[in-house]
This record gives C-alpha cells, structure tokens and sequence, in this order.
C-alpha cells in the first residue's frame, strides 16, 4: 500500500497535526506497508532528513503563529507520484493540502482518505477579517472534505463538531497515536529540569504541553492554581510551548504574584527532553475544549503522567475519571478540586498513573495497522466503483 500524506502542517512547523502526519509517514515506513511520500508546505531554511521522501510546495508564511498558505498547482508532481504507484492520498488539512490531492485523483484515479483533526474554524475566526470572507473559507473547506472519498475524524467529538458545522457526511473514528516508547528517560534531562525550575522532590510538579493560546484555557490553568495558592497548597507548574499569547500568560501568573511556583520552558523540539518533562511531572493539565483528541495527553500517559481534562469534552473520551485520569468542570474552582483530590491520596494517584499507562498510552504501530486496513476497504471500494461507471 503506497501512501501520499499531504498536508499544509509539517516540521518544523509544531502542533497536533504536524506530528501526526509524521506519525503516519513514519509508521507507514517503519512498518514495511510500502512506499510513502510527505506533500507539505516549503519552509525557509528547513532540512529534512527523512528516510522517505519530502515533496515541498510553494508557500507563504501567514500573520498568523507559524501557518503557511500554498500554492496548489504543482505541474511535476502527478508524474512523481504515477511512477511511485501511489495507492492513496491521506490528506490532513481541508486547504492548500486537499485542493492538491483533489488534483492529483483526477490524474492518478487513486481515493482520497481525510482526516479532520482540530477546530480549524476558530482559528478562521480569529485570523480573518469579516464575517463575508470568513463564510467564503469555510464553505471552500468543508466543500473540500465532502469531495473525500473517507472522512476519518480523531475522536467521536470531532465527527459530532464537523456535523455540527457543515459537513453531513459520515465518517470514521481514527484516533492518532504517540511516538514516545515507555521507559528510559535520560537522567540527565530530568537532573537538568530539576535545578533550573527549583523542583523539591516532596512538592507536586503539574505541566501543561501545547501552543500558548489562551483559547487552550491557560488563563482557566492559572486561576485555578492562584485558588490553591491562597488555600495554602503547595506545588511547582511549567508551561512548555511558545505561541502569541504565551506573553499574557507570563503576565496573569505574574499579577497574582505566582510567577516563583510557574515557570514557562518555551518550545522544547527535542522528543526526549519532552518526555522527560512529562516524567517529572506528577500531573498533567489539559482542560482545553478546543482540541479535539490532543496527542499530549497520550504522551503524558505513556510517561505515567495522568490528567485532569473537562468532563464532556473530546478529549475525554479516552479517560476514564479516578480510573486513567480526572475530570473537572470548565472553571478554575472545579480544577483546583481535581488537582486536590488527585494529591490527596498519592498511593491512589500512582495506581491511575500506572493505568494510564497500560490503557491510554497508544503507540503509533498499533494506530497504522487499522489504518493500512481500511485503506485497502477504501481503495477496493473506489476501484470498484470506477468499474461499474
């Protein structure tokens, strides 16, 4: 099965969606299922050292956080892809990425699977002047995954939020895995974040993974923690990840005079530093309802590392409350019960840590082998239709 992932996110460019595509590359290479090529937008300066492929197209950076637009007419590239005899275009983007793949199916008679992965018309919202021209994005979008041949969505909530929002189609539940193996952090990594954040080893360590977007509900993070603060509880927290609003995040924590128990580490790109982030912590915290099934909560799990997320979001899907993880309610009084609950019995928190690990924890060769098998259904079922035309 030769695969295509097309894509208007790639390294180095840092979310969600950029580490899945590579998540699938990466599996569908390391896994033998046959030849594999990324699609994805050019960056200034980038080097990719990739055993498979990295087909770059034209783009432009956006005003906004590191998102590229990109030109779709790439003349050479259906001739590339009809020599590798490429089975299938995976597509995980409803811009640039599916106005490219629907022009290669026109050339390669080959199905296009899509996967939606995040709330991208939130983003719209906030980026793009005018409610006019909002609509037009949009409706160009959605018009785009109803062109698939499959809409795959990461979570039961993400297929509920595209209904919800124009799409009326049916789709599939395929979650995403995690590259992070369980086990062998370097010493050093967690020696190092220690001494630079100050972190006693009888006081509770929190993280927070992500882009720094107050929409993540980071500000709902801090005012949670000033609650406990004032309730005399004491703890460290680290924020890793940069984004535009990671300023007024460093501000609000630094009003209510906790900047000497919250540190923000910035980007952290190296995979194993990460996970050593993740293992030092005793907690995670996650009460974004504007992801849809966010890989940090996988990673941390594999780490043994539980979290706190909101009951009913998607990313709950996956936890079961005082089981792998706990759930809270969207307010900083209901997270700041939940952290306490979580370190009020530390024999307890350790068991939901270790199951977390046994139950969330979802590697990426377990993820691509149910993909390789419904693409097979895809391919059959659109070469079968082309013969009955």
């Amino acid at each position: 099965m030769n695969v295509a992932i097309i894509t208007d996110s790639f390294p180095p460019m840092v979310d969600g969606v950029s580490k899945c595509a590579l998540g699938y590359a990466k599996s569908l290479y390391e896994g033998d299922y046959g030849d594999c090529i990324v699609i994805a937008p050019q960056v200034p300066k980038a080097k990719y050292n990739y055993p498979f492929p990295v087909y770059r197209f034209v783009s432009i950076g956006l005003p906004y956080a590191e998102y590229r637009a990109g030109h779709p007419f790439i003349p050479t590239l259906a001739s590339k892809l009809k020599k590798m005899n490429i089975d299938i275009l995976h597509v995980h983007s409803p811009f640039t990425a599916m106005t490219i793949a629907r022009e290669l199916r026109y050339f390669l008679k080959v199905p296009i699977v899509f996967t939606q992965h995040t709330k991208w018309d939130f983003d719209i919202k906030r980026a793009v002047p005018g409610k006019l021209l909002q609509n037009n994005i949009l409706r160009f979008a959605y018009n785009n995954i109803r062109a698939a041949n499959e809409v795959w969505t990461v979570s039961r909530g993400t297929g509920e939020y595209l209904n919800e929002h124009g799409y009326d189609g049916e789709y599939i539940v395929m979650p995403n895995g995690t590259d992070f193996s369980q086990g062998n952090v370097n010493p050093e990594f967690l020696a190092d974040i220690e001494t630079r954040f100050n972190l006693p080893n009888d006081v509770p360590t929190m993280l927070f993974v992500g882009r720094m977007m107050m929409y993540k509900n980071i500000g709902l993070i801090i005012e949670a923690l000033d609650i406990l603060r004032r309730q005399q509880f004491e703890f460290r927290m680290i924020f890793v990840g940069d984004g535009e609003d990671l300023p007024k995040a460093q501000k609000l924590a630094a009003d209510k005079g906790l900047d000497d128990v919250i540190h923000f580490a910035g980007r952290v790109n190296d995979r194993e530093m990460l996970k050593a982030y993740y293992t030092r912590s005793d907690l995670f915290l996650f009460p974004s309802v504007y992801d849809n099934a966010p890989l940090v909560v996988r990673e941390a799990a594999a780490c043994s590392c539980p979290s706190v997320v909101v009951r009913g979001s998607s990313t709950s899907e996956i936890l079961e409350d005082e089981v792998t993880g706990f759930f809270a309610a969207e307010t900083a009084e209901s997270v700041a019960e939940a952290i306490q609950k979580a370190f009020s019995n530390r024999e307890n928190l350790e068991t939901i840590a270790a199951t977390a690990a046994e139950e969330v924890f979802l590697p990426w060769n377990k993820v691509i082998q149910r993909s390789v098998d419904r693409y097979e259904i895809v391919k059959k079922t659109y070469d079968d239709e082309r013969e009955q035309r």
